[in-house]
Order: C-alpha cells, then structure tokens, then sequence
C-alpha cells in the first residue's frame, strides 16, 4: 500500500514522532494508521523509561484561578529549547487543566491519567520530564502573578478593590513575593519550626563569640530582627523602593485611598 504524505502527516501530529519513523512504522502496518500510532506510542513509552532520572530544571510555571480556588503549576524538561515551543506550552495546559478538574492534591505521587500524561509528554519530547503543582483556597480575593514562565505566585488579599492604585500595590506586592521568595506574610506566622531551628543556631553563632548570656540574647534578637527582613514579606526592603518596608507600603496605601489592603496568604512555585 502507497503510505502518502497525508497519512504520515496525520501519525506524526497524533504520536509527535519524527517523520521518518512515522513513514517506516505505517509501511510495516501496511498503512493502517490506528496500528501506527499504537505502535509508535509503545516505542515512545519504552524511550521515555529510559529518561527517568535525567535532570529537568527548565520548563514553564503556570497558574488557574477560579473563584476561591487558585492553583500554580509546573511542568519541567531537561532543555530551554522544549521548554518555550508552542507544543510543550499546549501539553502543560492541558495537564494542568486536568488537575485543576479533578482537584488532585498535591503529592510525589501522580494520579494515573496525570502520568500517563506525563510519560506521553517524554516520549513526544525526547526529554524527561516533571510535574507538580501547589494549591491555594482564597480567604479573600486571589491575585495571580507569573513572570516569564520561569516563576509565579498566587497572592490571597483582603479588601481588594478594582481601585487603580489598589490594584498596582496587589501587582507589585505580587512581583515582591515572585521575586523575594519570603516564607511568610508576617513574623507571627512564620512557621514554628523555622523559628526553632534559627534559634538554636543564632544562639550557637552567638554563644561562639564567648560574650556574657545578657549580650547573647541581644545578639539574637539582633540576628533575628535581620533575619526577618530577608524571609517575611512585610518585613522585607520594597524591591521598588528599599528605603521602605513591604508594610510600609500598605500604610501608605490606607492613608492615600482609605483601603486596608490585608495580605492573608500566598503560595509560589518557580522552576528550581
């Protein structure tokens, strides 16, 4: 049977094999393009086993927010290359719309059809690739942010209005959260764990220097108050202006249009 240029065209869209080995698996099927796709795609799978491991630290971050429920997506690959085609974009669309419907939490382990998406993804793009994802449930109103692909965040605020200057302060708090990574909104809520530990270490570090336990404890306190402007977002300098605070800004913000912008919340997810 003549394997025209039409059938090639349509198992190479459907498998995203190479052209030439579209051509030689429909001549070994005799044409039939059902069979050459199947056949294709367990060639791929078998490819892609052997991807697994390989290191993916390129790819796209991507966000969907609906309502309440926000989500950050990530999709990595090995390469730039892959990473900014058209295809790889469309594939973690779709992976990500998969997990926005089905509400899968996050965890080391994919559901099946997330998978079975996944590996397809690899075989299509000769890379190993990854995914996860992160999830928000909105207190107030949810502000996604994502710069470039490479990094995003989904900011919770309260008391957002459509208020211009409202909505550029939510913006460039966004962009200091996606810039700044912070691990918390406030010096109350970050976790008692990480307080714990740099504790235990600033009291080692101060103790080192052999000052009377008096001086310590000023010396910690010194180390945390420091530490603070590099991890809490109202603590930190304002990337657009480091002779003020994050919480500097929103005070400001109140006096000049009466809105208390809160900041409940956010999660951020980048590709390393």
């Amino acid at each position: 049977m003549e394997i025209t240029a039409s059938m090639i065209k349509e198992v190479k869209e459907k498998t995203g094999a190479g052209i030439v080995d579209c051509k030689q698996v429909l001549a070994e099927t005799n044409g039939d393009i059902a069979k050459a796709i199947e056949v294709l795609k367990k060639k791929g799978l078998a490819k892609a086993s052997k991807k697994e491991g390989r290191t993916a630290v390129e790819g796209i971050v991507a966000y969907k927010v609906e309502g309440k429920k926000g989500l950050l997506f990530r999709l990595n690959c090995e390469t730039d290359f892959v990473g900014k085609t058209p295809e790889f974009k469309a594939f973690a669309e779709k992976i990500m719309d998969l997990v926005f419907s089905k509400a899968y939490p996050a965890s080391d382990t994919l559901p099946a059809d997330v998978e079975e998406l996944r590996k397809e993804a690899v075989a299509n793009f000769g890379e190993n690739v990854l995914v996860s994802w992160q999830w928000i449930e909105a207190k107030g109103t949810l502000f996604p942010y994502v710069h470039l692909n490479k990094v995003a965040s989904i900011t919770d605020f309260g008391n957002l209005s459509d208020n211009a200057e409202v909505q550029d302060v939510a913006k460039k708090i966004a962009m200091q959260i996606t810039s700044m990574n912070p691990l918390s909104v406030s010096v109350d809520s970050l976790p008692g764990d990480v307080r714990a530990e740099m504790q235990k270490t600033f009291e080692e570090e101060a103790r080192a220097t052999g000052k009377p336990e008096k001086v310590i404890e000023n010396i910690v306190k010194g180390k945390f108050e420091k530490y603070y402007t590099e991890v809490v977002l109202l603590e930190q300098p304002f990337i657009f202006d480091e002779e003020k605070k994050v919480k500097d800004l929103l005070t400001e913000l109140k006096k000049s249009t009466g809105v208390d912008l809160t900041v409940y919340q956010f999660i951020r997810l980048s590709l390393q």
